[in-house]
């Protein structure tokens, strides 16, 4: 669906004319109809000849509310900028037209209204006075129509322009899919008796259907849609570009205010910065100063934050640079959204309006001026082509990562592109991917190769250390390469360097491919002492405190045989059965080839079985029987075990 919104100056007509196409008085505040001005957003709808609907969106036209009327032009297709005939072109028209030129609004006409209040010369004067004003932006060129409320015939001529319009927008739109994240920005919350909490809003992206499960963002409540209507009309779903009034089921109206989002359950993250390229409107007066605070314009959010510019010092009126938003509230937004920021004192003849932008990263980290590497990256994000834009959003993420959802909201792209995109920058290994708690995060391989090269220079560094080690445990190399660094991402490190042929596991440790450990003479007799020692023990092996205080009295020192025991446990001549309980690998092979012949001539072994092949007793029956389990040898059953 079309949406045509109304933009000018305060009493210029906008709500009258809206009345005039539609039948519909917008104005339904009793304050509104009392004083005769638009205070709120007014929403209706037109039916045009070939049966083709568009939603009306008439906004405040007085100073105080350019919020609402930000929030109103948030998402509308063609603008019709009112000028009163008796009036011409006035302090809200200029910064009106202003936020449309900001908000990537490129259709729309001039409606010049009271022509019956004025004659013709009047009106040729102020025609020419609206085409040097709209000169150089979208409206340059459009026609000027006219409007007079008793006038019927001018009420048809502008429903006829509407209709071309609107055949024109839809034979050329090839971007409203509605495969898009959804989001629907609320522009009013109220409470209806015996339905709860309904909000409005238009859908910037995406689809909703009742029965939908979505959250309100940013603070995160979740409900079901229970019911939808556009227009006064109930229906199943809407899509992109519709006016929706959504009933939310169990959500308090206390919960639900302007400026929060509707998204999908776990599909959009709020935001506190938005990193965008930033135009400075030509009026303003001076230079902009990064690090300036300003009120920040999002959807139909208001918030206020500041302004850090990330590659001048300051940025001069007409001219336009990346910049990164730092704001006090959060906002839900996505890629190619599109930003306002107004100041705190009117500016002479224009408002307070500053100027504006496209977001090219609504999730970044926080960024400083002349960071090379954001720059390179936000020139990828502001192209067309998909995969660049992945793969740059994901090389601003650093070991972090991104998930699917995070780069379908940067890229403001259908899950099934994200999907392509991904699987392509997998293939070239331009990213890598883990799975962690069940969901999906690619780091771009600048980063992840980095990590590559620490681990390989931690475990060179630890082998020249500690040269008689079996090799570094895992645990403390992953603290060696990042301190947060997730375990399911340590492991996809680890196999790229096994499959390299850069290091081999040897149990818990790891160590460099080829890497030998290397024993003075006092070690190696220390490692001739204790595998005879644990060989002569046959079955029944003291535990390893045990082992530690009868080698310390007889002179040993007790670091050296915990890690001369370490270093046999990984070179494979002693296996740990338990924590307590280590055997000479001869042992256990033995009895692995006596219990898997015992199972191959009587199918099934019980534990006292097991004890009478092994002849020991119970506190060593039960651990052998456990790890022969977990070497897949047998397989419990109740109370005996098979061979599996």
């Amino acid at each position: 669906m079309i949406i045509i919104g109304t933009a000018g100056h305060i009493d210029h007509g906008k709500t009258t004319l809206v009345a005039a196409l539609s039948g519909i008085k917008t104005d339904r505040l009793k304050e509104e109809q009392e004083r005769g001005i638009s205070i709120e957003l007014g929403f209706a709808y037109v039916d045009l000849p070939d049966g083709a609907r568009c939603g009306i969106v008439d906004v405040p036209g007085h100073e105080r509310f350019v919020r609402q009327m930000i929030a109103g032009a948030t998402g509308i297709d063609l603008v019709i900028l009112v000028v009163a005939a008796d009036e011409g072109v006035m302090q809200q028209t200029r910064e009106h037209l202003d936020i449309c030129r900001l908000l990537g609004i490129r259709r729309g006409a001039v409606v010049l209204t009271k022509v019956d209040l004025v004659d013709e010369e009047w009106i040729e004067l102020v025609e020419s006075d609206i085409e040097d004003f709209v000169a150089g932006t979208f409206l340059e060129g459009a026609p000027i129509k006219h409007f007079a409320a008793p006038d019927v015939k001018t009420h048809t001529a502008l429903r006829e322009f509407i209709r071309e319009q609107v055949h024109e927008m839809e034979a050329g739109d090839g971007g409203r899919s509605g495969d898009e994240p959804l989001r629907l920005p609320v522009d009013r919350v109220f409470t209806m008796k015996g339905f709860g909490t309904v909000i409005t809003g238009t859908l910037c992206s995406g689809a909703l259907k009742v029965g939908d499960t979505v959250e309100v963002l940013p603070d995160g409540p979740r409900s079901k849609i229970r019911g939808i209507e556009s227009h006064n009309e109930s229906v199943k779903h809407v899509t992109v570009g519709q006016r929706s009034a959504v009933n939310l089921q169990g959500i308090e109206r206390d919960a639900v205010h302007r400026g929060d989002v509707i998204a999908h359950a776990g599909a959009l993250k709020p935001t506190r910065m938005l990193n965008i390229d930033l135009h400075l409107l030509a009026h303003v007066p001076k230079n902009l100063q990064s690090q300036a605070k300003a009120l920040v314009h999002v959807g139909t959010s208001q918030v206020t934050g500041t302004v850090v510019l990330l590659e001048d010092t300051e940025l001069a009126p007409g001219e336009t640079g990346p910049a990164q938003l730092r704001l006090d509230t959060f906002v839900v937004a996505l890629g190619g959204d599109h930003v306002i920021l107004r100041g705190f004192e009117l500016l002479e003849s224009y408002g307070k309006t500053l100027g504006g932008g496209t977001i090219r990263h609504p999730l970044p980290r926080r960024n400083k001026r002349g960071q090379a590497d954001v720059l390179e990256a936000l020139e990828a994000l502001r192209g067309d082509a998909l995969q660049p834009r992945i793969e740059q959003a994901v090389r601003l993420s650093a070991h972090v990562g991104s998930t699917p959802a995070e780069l379908r909201q940067i890229a403001n792209v259908s899950e099934h592109l994200v999907s392509e995109a991904t699987a392509a920058l997998l293939a070239e290994q331009r990213l890598y991917k883990y799975v962690e708690s069940g969901v999906s995060r690619f780091i771009h391989r600048d980063p992840f190769h980095e990590l590559l090269g620490r681990a390989t220079t931690s475990l060179a560094a630890y082998h020249e250390r500690y040269a008689h080690r079996a090799g570094i445990p895992r645990e403390e190399l992953r603290s060696q390469i990042r301190s947060d660094l997730p375990p399911r991402y340590f492991n996809e490190l680890l196999s790229a360097l096994v499959e390299a042929g850069q290091v081999e596991i040897a149990g818990t440790y790891l160590r460099a491919t080829g890497f030998t450990p290397t024993l003075t003479d006092e070690l190696k007799a220390l490692s001739d002492k204790l595998l005879a020692r644990y060989r002569r023990a046959g079955l029944e092996p003291p535990s390893p405190a045990d082992m530690r205080q009868e080698l310390v009295a007889a002179g040993c020192d007790g670091t050296d045989v915990d890690e001369v025991t370490e270093l046999l446990i990984a070179d494979g001549r002693l296996q740990r059965v338990i924590e307590r309980l280590i055997f000479a690998s001869e042992h256990i092979a033995r009895v692995e080839e006596q219990v898997a012949a015992f199972l191959r001539e009587h199918g099934e072994m019980t534990t006292p079985q097991l004890k009478e092949i092994t002849g020991t007793s119970r506190k060593f029956t039960v651990p052998l029987g456990e790890h022969l389990d977990a070497r897949k040898l047998t397989i419990r059953v109740g109370d005996v075990r098979k061979l599996r």
